[in-house]
């Protein structure tokens, strides 16, 4: 009797998990695709060498974040049985939107049109790899003009 009062707790408390963390992980892909679509306008080169004529100044922005219990237990069980860790892949993918909409306001901050040689740098933080930290960086061109990103690519 006292393993089924165990077992319904802990059903319980996974059911509560999974809601609301999926509700909060909801949240925050709508939260990304507005920022996202507010900061179009920037944009992003991952080439390492090119340059432009337009004054540069490094930009760098980092987030950290961690994974609710139930993908805790559900990655736990993939693991065991082998095979893709999608719970793992959707943080990941969040971490690095979240990482490159700030490092874009940082830049529209400056007053910036693109931002070049960007990178995203992983890092896995705490001891059974319950968060991720992304930390992104480039370098922010500076518009010399204020709408000079709203035109482009430029018209010849």
């Amino acid at each position: 009797m006292e393993f089924l009062i165990k077992l319904v707790i802990f059903a319980c408390l996974f059911c509560i998990g999974w809601y609301f963390g999926r509700r909060a992980e909801h949240k925050h892909l709508q939260e990304l695709l507005t920022a996202e679509a507010t900061l179009s306008h920037i944009r992003l080169g991952s080439r390492r060498f090119e340059t432009r004529q337009q004054p540069g100044q490094l930009v760098t922005a980092s987030v950290v974040i961690s994974h609710d219990y139930f993908k805790w237990v559900w990655s736990q069980i993939h693991n065991f049985f082998g095979g893709r860790l999608t719970t793992y892949e959707s943080l990941l993918d969040r971490a690095r939107r979240e990482a490159i909409v700030r490092l874009k306001q940082q830049a529209q901050k400056m007053g910036a049109s693109e931002i070049l040689a960007l990178r995203l740098v992983t890092t896995e933080i705490g001891e059974q790899g319950g968060m991720v930290e992304v930390l992104a960086y480039g370098t922010a061109i500076i518009s010399s003009q204020p709408n000079q990103s709203a035109a482009w690519p430029p018209i010849p």
